[in-house]
């Protein structure tokens, strides 16, 4: 697990440092997930070793003042969360197993159902209430950051 950890981390802040720092929140992710997802073909799956037990790994990253809060979870047995309300913008990428993911419309008060099968994945605004359905033998990515606008222009202007 830990080679897998390493593997996405240096992918993130690889790509993190090519994204234009004006663009925050879920823009941001969604530009990340395409980027992780491109590169997949460079995440260790095969090797992957657990010890019959649910695994999560955290990392906080900080890349050019961005925060990403890093989660890479393993379960072992089928884990449900339910009416989970997200507090920051939130980026989940399924690497193994397909996955069902609930999504509240605020507006008709029902579920809207998302499946997602390995090497695809959902950005989700702070706010969102959803229900995370992960299976037996799950392996998830999740990473999660706030909406930080860094008035990229305004500290250009009290330059000049």
């Amino acid at each position: 697990m830990d080679i897998i950890l390493k593997e996405i981390v240096a992918i993130i802040k690889e790509e993190t440092e090519n994204i234009n720092k004006k663009i925050y929140g879920t823009t941001f992710l969604e530009i990340l997930k395409e980027k992780i997802i491109d590169k997949q073909d460079q995440i260790t799956l095969k090797n992957l070793n657990t010890h019959n037990s649910n695994i999560n790994l955290v990392k906080n990253i900080s890349i050019l003042e961005r925060d990403i809060f890093f989660k890479l979870s393993f379960y072992e047995t089928p884990k449900s969360l339910l009416k989970y309300k997200l507090d920051k913008n939130f980026l989940l990428i399924v690497l193994k197993e397909p996955i069902k993911i609930d999504i509240l419309n605020k507006n008709i008060q029902k579920f809207i159902n998302v499946s997602l099968k390995p090497f695809m994945g959902v950005t989700l605004s702070k706010g969102t209430e959803c229900n995370l359905n992960f299976p037996k033998n799950s392996l998830i990515l999740q990473l999660e950051t706030d909406d930080v606008d860094f008035d990229i222009e305004k500290k250009i202007d009290e330059t000049i």
